[in-house]
């Protein structure tokens, strides 16, 4: 996966409707599709190094009375190399949530500053946690076109339903400048298709489930 302009996920912040065909014609999924190629019979050349080049973030959040719980919440990521295969996944249990008052982009329906706590190890030694970020924040929000473009292409969304999920948002540091829409985003009904999706505030209590398309470059 090349860094291109509108790669790891739509920025919101710089591209959205400014980047050209041409960019998104160069735009790659991380695992989202590369991982579906994977399992289609791909094998990987062993004499390949397959270092760590992207993360990608998926998360179960627990929503109670309108706001995101840390208790029974967790996000998973994903350690990708270059050629899109994951090469380690790791929960991480969540220590504390807030939900913020005003959102970075008018997509966005609900913000959230999560801060994560301890992993089970899975990824040790393949990457380094305190150059990942300790405090980001997600949301959910609008499907943004990129993504309804590519729902047929991946694994695991629920077929012909995917205008009941949402959009899962992202931004990486609590100074960072640019927003993200990363992947999707759904309550257990939206997942199965019958109902959603959310276009209005407080998000209904349940778990809500946001998966990852585009992933992240490591630092």
């Amino acid at each position: 996966m090349r860094a291109h302009r509108c790669v790891w996920g739509v920025w919101l912040a710089t591209c959205g409707a400014g980047c050209s065909s041409a960019d998104n014609a160069l735009m790659k999924l991380d695992s989202g599709l590369a991982e579906a190629d994977a399992t289609d019979g791909a094998v990987f050349d062993s004499a390949t190094q397959r270092d760590p080049a992207w993360w990608r973030l998926d998360a179960r959040l627990v929503v109670s009375a309108g706001q995101l719980s840390a208790a029974g919440s967790e996000l998973e990521v994903h350690i990708v190399d270059d050629a899109g295969g994951t090469l380690c996944s790791e929960v991480v249990r969540i220590a504390s949530t807030d939900t913020m008052p005003s959102q970075p982009d008018p997509s966005i329906l609900t913000w959230w500053a999560v801060t994560r706590g301890e992993g089970t190890g899975a990824c040790v030694g393949l990457v380094d946690w305190e150059e990942l970020p300790l405090t980001l924040y997600l949301g959910v929000g609008a499907l943004h076109a990129e993504l309804e473009a590519v729902a047929g292409q991946v694994e695991g969304l629920p077929e012909g339903t995917v205008e009941m999920l949402n959009g899962a948002y992202a931004q990486l540091s609590p100074d960072a400048a640019d927003t993200w829409v990363y992947g999707f985003a759904g309550d257990a009904e939206a997942w199965a298709g019958t109902a959603g999706p959310a276009t209005v505030t407080p998000l209904s209590d349940g778990v809500w489930t946001l998966t990852g398309v585009y992933g992240f470059p490591l630092p």
